[in-house]
């Protein structure tokens, strides 16, 4: 009402004599609960379950022991020999790397080429495949290259992780992929859909896809770089899985085993128009 008065009415009997005093707050405690539930079921499937985790906890992470000067680089193309390891060159590329000639990229010394597969839109959580995926593969497999692939994570809970690793998982059916699958969480920009999530939350996230493409035949790794390991996960929980560095510089001095090294996102090969990743895969004698 205008004058902000209630007009209060007089409660009627009902044909058992009760007033409703009784009834009515039973049943909104009814209401009451079965909103609950139902809110309760919404945030446990969507949120990330951080009692799901453990499954990349493998021993303590194993040290970093490449030697400095056993890194010989040459036209850009870095390499590495010493008594334990040798090491194969590689590239990364996604739908910015358009009309490549992998002929070529093959005959100037690169073995290997990770390709996105896929990512998850900041703004509508979609997922999408990267529109060249099937391009670079079928490219780079005529051309003779060993092929692994990554996936860019918006994930913000367990269910979108597994959902991420499906997706991956189901597009490479009939492929033939005989490098890793990795995982890519990283910092973007700041509506970045993880950006509110905890250092846990990420580690289960991350940890969740790679046992899912684990648990389908295929090596997961952790795509990442100092700056996000130290800050934005704890990969002391994710020691099961190998990591795929991202560090820009002649010598990285990150202290764990990395499998694969990022060293430039400024790489020069011929076959590729503009710049792109170059990468060193180290492989054990």
């Amino acid at each position: 009402m205008a004058s902000g008065q209630k007009r209060r009415r007089k409660k009627k009997k009902s044909a058992s004599g009760f007033t409703g005093r009784i009834w009515i707050p039973l049943t909104a405690a009814l209401l009451t609960s079965a909103a609950v539930f139902f809110v309760f079921m919404f945030i446990s499937d969507h949120n990330v379950d951080t009692s799901y985790g453990g499954l990349g906890l493998g021993e303590v992470p194993e040290m970093n022991i490449y030697q400095k000067s056993k890194f010989k680089k040459k036209n850009g193309l870095m390499k590495y020999n010493d008594d334990i390891y040798t090491s194969k060159a590689g590239i990364d590329v996604s739908t910015y790397q358009k009309e490549i000639d992998f002929d070529k990229v093959k005959k100037s010394g690169i073995d290997f080429v990770m390709i996105r597969i896929g990512y998850r839109a900041v703004k509508s959580g979609k997922i999408h495949k990267d529109e060249l995926f099937e391009e670079h593969y079928r490219g780079a497999k005529e051309a003779g290259l060993d092929i692994g692939v990554y996936f860019y994570s918006e994930a913000i809970s367990s269910k979108e992780a597994k959902e991420e690793a499906k997706f991956v998982i189901r597009n490479l059916r009939g492929k033939d992929i005989t490098y890793p699958v990795a995982f890519d969480m990283e910092d973007g920009r700041e509506d970045d859909r993880h950006e509110s999530l905890s250092n846990k939350e990420r580690t289960v996230i991350a940890d969740v896809f790679c046992y899912v493409i684990q648990n389908n035949g295929y090596e997961p790794i952790i795509y990442s770089y100092p700056n996000w390991i130290y800050k934005k996960i704890d990969y002391t929980k994710l020691t099961k899985y190998n990591m795929w560095l991202a560090h820009y510089t002649d010598f990285s001095n990150y202290p764990f085993h990395y499998l694969i090294w990022q060293y430039t996102d400024k790489g020069k090969v011929d076959g590729v128009k503009g710049k792109v990743d170059r990468d060193i895969m180290f492989v054990k004698k």
